[in-house]
């Protein structure tokens, strides 16, 4: 009862706060000029949902790559300092659905339309968005395109897929490593796994094409960093997919962010719910709890999930909780693959048939040519650890 007293003063704070400095800023003419962000979305049970925000421009999405460490620092803090744009008007369209949107206080806002007539057509369905108005601040329509994700009938799986260090070399478990990658506000300063465009995208293909099999991510990682993880996925040619990622602030209901398992396994069941018919792949690290994660969705959706691919990122000490949820999922009866590199989980995938076999070369192809390109050693999985798993 203190807890939720003092979490409701703070946030009661904390508006007040917003709404002087607001307030200041207008009075002083220092209001910046709205954008409008959309983010990736996908097809429910209730209807096609995506989300997008408005908040001020401070320069840091159109920021060029820059090497200077003070330069991305600067940036990385007006990336997490955003001064969101509430009350906001965002009319949208898809075929003959229309209609119009007001954001929160957060700047956020969440759309569940009808699909228009034809919207089976795979894999995504353009939605366009325009910002027609924005209180107090001195708006022309702009607009934005979003799209969603339009899962075909002939797709085999799911792909749910964690992003720190699991697609993108994070160092999460480190908080000192995690803090210069994420200060660093460029996706070309970001490295990508070996091996995760030749998986990912082989487990996304399929009888429709190259996006047949639909690829979800589910991160901790605030709604903040979404731009620069959909550039870093171009850039590293891994395929798209809408990501759910963490509000990061100050609520009602919340600290920050909230807690890291509720909101994953969240998510995942949304995913997982969306698409009952649908079998999944898991993908994620040992790093974090997501063994723990994915073995309570296991539990939740059996029979639903195919396999748990885990990068091995504690050099085969798995942490006791991570350690459990392997043992709980291979209990289960899943498949389950625990490596520092991919190649593993790549020959497990083509082996079930999941992916074509050429794949697996194809992995190892891109290993090799990592460790000759940083001279790394004990970079394939046949240097593992004795007691990592597999």
């Amino acid at each position: 009862m203190a807890h939720d007293k003092f979490h409701a003063i703070v946030h009661r704070a904390e508006g007040l706060w917003d709404r002087t400095r607001f307030h200041a800023k207008r009075v002083t003419g220092l209001l910046g000029t709205p954008i409008l962000l959309a983010y990736r979305g996908f097809q429910t049970p209730d209807g096609l949902w995506l989300r997008g925000r408005v908040i001020e421009d401070q320069g840091v999405i159109s920021a060029a790559h820059s090497e200077s460490i003070m330069q991305n620092i600067w940036l990385s803090l007006k990336r997490y300092e955003t001064d969101e744009v509430m009350d906001a008007r965002v009319a949208y369209s898809t075929g003959s659905v229309t209609g119009e949107v007001t954001t929160d206080e957060e700047g956020y806002f969440d759309l569940t339309i009808e699909p228009p007539a034809r919207s089976e057509t795979a894999p995504w369905l353009p939605v366009e968005l325009i910002l027609t108005e924005a209180p107090h601040y001195d708006v022309r329509p702009l607009g934005a395109k979003a799209e969603i994700r339009i899962v075909s009938p002939k797709a085999r799986f799911g792909v749910i897929s964690d992003i720190d260090d699991t697609i993108v070399k994070t160092g999460a478990t480190n908080f000192l490593k995690h803090w210069r990658t994420v200060a660093a506000n460029s996706a070309q300063s970001r490295t990508a796994f070996p091996g995760v465009s030749q998986l990912y995208r082989a487990l996304a293909e399929g009888e429709a094409g190259p996006e047949t099999n639909p690829v979800f991510y589910v991160s901790s990682s605030p709604w903040n960093l979404f731009d620069l993880f959909e550039r870093f996925m171009v850039l590293h040619d891994i395929p798209l997919g809408p990501m759910l990622l963490k509000d990061f602030g100050l609520d009602a209901t919340k600290w920050l962010t909230g807690g890291h398992d509720d909101h994953k396994l969240t998510m995942i069941e949304r995913v997982m719910t969306a698409y009952p018919r649908l079998p999944f792949i898991l993908i994620g690290d040992s790093g974090q709890r997501d063994a723990v994660i994915y073995a309570e969705a296991a539990r939740r959706y059996p029979g639903r999930i195919l396999a748990v691919y885990i990068r091995d990122v504690t050099g085969g000490h798995l942490a006791e909780e991570a350690d459990d949820g392997v043992s709980a999922l291979k209990r289960a009866g899943i498949a389950v693959t625990v490596a520092p590199t991919l190649e593993t989980a790549a020959a497990h995938a083509a082996e079930a048939g999941l992916v074509r076999s050429s794949v697996v070369g194809e992995v190892r192809e891109a290993i090799e040519q990592r460790r000759r390109e940083e001279g790394e050693e004990n970079v394939s999985d046949d240097n593992q650890p004795k007691n990592s798993k597999a």
